[in-house]
């Protein structure tokens, strides 16, 4: 097997998805427009985005000057939102661990979260929403007073 050509990346398009949903494809390219055609099947995506996501923490943790981004106490967005269809929090394997699993586009993300960021999280979240999201108008859960 040969080494693969290096292209240093400019962009990605040509967006496309199979017929059936099993798999997506892209261009990526280079400032001089040289590039490669990019097939995923629709089941690799997740693992392709947490193997990128951790290639991003690593390079980061190389970096002198990578400071962390915090959102909270200010209403302004730094990273470009992505829709989430579920958000939900599950126990790890670990006593104390917490893991946050968002879905997206149809697969789960899962992100490790500390106790402190989960509290900080739930500040955030009375701070940010209007409290009439936050109280229960749902009757039909049963309540039961003992």
């Amino acid at each position: 097997m040969s080494e693969p050509t290096e292209i240093e990346l400019d962009r990605l398009e040509n967006p496309s998805v199979s017929p059936d949903g099993a798999s997506v494809s892209f261009d990526v390219r280079d400032a001089a427009g040289d590039g490669a055609r990019i097939v995923c099947r629709a089941d690799d995506l997740e693992r392709t985005i947490a193997y990128l996501a951790g290639l991003g923490g690593q390079a980061a943790a190389r970096r002198p000057d990578v400071t962390p981004r915090f959102f909270g106490n200010t209403d302004r967005v730094l990273a470009e939102p992505i829709e989430t269809s579920d958000v939900g929090l599950v126990r790890g394997l670990e006593d104390g661990e917490v893991i946050l699993v968002a879905r997206m586009f149809g697969f789960d993300l899962g992100f490790t979260v500390t106790g402190p960021q989960l509290a900080a999280l739930h500040r955030e979240i009375e701070r940010a929403l209007p409290r009439s999201a936050l109280v229960k108008t749902d009757h039909h859960h049963h309540h039961h007073d003992h």
